[in-house]
């Protein structure tokens, strides 16, 4: 039993006597460990519901982070509802016959693209401390350096464009502005507004949401740049919905890896008139066919 019981405390040493004071009574420690708080004031609601926000806006890079969800949650909402017709035609009645009313809100859409995805976000990032606007990958050597990367994904897009293109619901949404064939001018003012607006869409998504989020994200600025733009294409065919989740991330990663977002803003340029081309073709539509 002796020799049990010294091999015993051999294996289990005893406590010294400041563990068992610690043990006993943990609010009372020595050295530089503070005392904790009392417990009215830990049950206080004032404690329990502020201390989160605090915490959050202390983190590195709340503010920018927050300035920038909080503008593209404006610039959202200025193009789905400032755009929209209803929103035209109350500040600009409807009056008679207009050959070219369905041009002028198609421009108003438009119009409202440039200024919630564009001149908004580039205000913002132009003023918020500690960031520059040319961190929107606005750079055009990393374009230049991967040119051939986006010409292989038009090329590589280009078949799925024309198998869909075949299809009736194609031709009856394409092109957007639905006179587009009906002279040069119709289809040069729309497509040049066309890619106006994709200028304004990769500067956005792929340079104000994956640009000024990346210096506090990193690569996960890519995804978060995804889900709105996806949820932008809920108007549109469902093919090019989904597509959309892809594009996204691939347009984002090249962005984010060559600091540039031109190349993304030639690949939807090109895609969008060859869609456009393509149902006009197929309705017999093209002007050069008609004068």
């Amino acid at each position: 039993m002796g020799a049990s019981g010294g091999s015993r405390r051999a294996i289990f040493p005893r406590i010294s006597r400041k563990k068992r004071d610690r043990r006993a009574n943990p609010s009372h420690v020595s050295g530089t460990h503070a005392a904790s708080p009392p417990d009215s004031q830990l049950d206080s609601p004032q404690a329990t519901e502020l201390r989160p926000l605090v915490d959050a806006a202390a983190a590195p890079g709340f503010w920018p982070v927050a300035a920038i969800c909080v503008t593209a949650c404006a610039g959202l909402l200025i193009n789905e509802y400032g755009g929209s017709e209803g929103a035209y035609q109350q500040l600009f009645p409807f009056s008679g016959a207009d050959p070219y009313l369905v041009l002028r809100l198609k421009a108003w859409w438009v119009g409202s693209i440039l200024v919630g995805f564009l001149a908004l976000p580039a205000i913002v990032m132009a003023l918020l401390p500690g960031n520059r606007l040319r961190d929107c990958n606005l750079g055009v050597r990393g374009f230049r350096e991967h040119f051939w990367v986006y010409v292989g994904l038009y090329g590589a897009v280009l078949p799925l464009i024309w198998i869909v293109s075949l299809t009736p619901s194609f031709t009856q949404f394409y092109p957007m502005y639905e006179q587009a064939g009906r002279s040069w001018a119709d289809l040069l003012m729309w497509e040049g507004m066309y890619a106006a607006q994709f200028i304004a869409l990769e500067f956005f998504f792929r340079g104000f949401l994956v640009g000024g989020l990346a210096r506090h994200l990193g690569i996960f600025a890519v995804p978060v740049a995804v889900l709105p733009y996806m949820m932008l294409h809920f108007t549109k065919l469902l093919p090019e919905a989904s597509a959309s989740v892809v594009a996204g991330l691939v347009l984002g990663y090249l962005a984010w890896k060559t600091k540039s977002i031109w190349g993304g803003v030639c690949v939807h340029c090109a895609v969008a008139v060859t869609m456009d081309l393509l149902a006009l073709a197929h309705k017999s539509q093209l002007p050069w066919l008609h004068g």
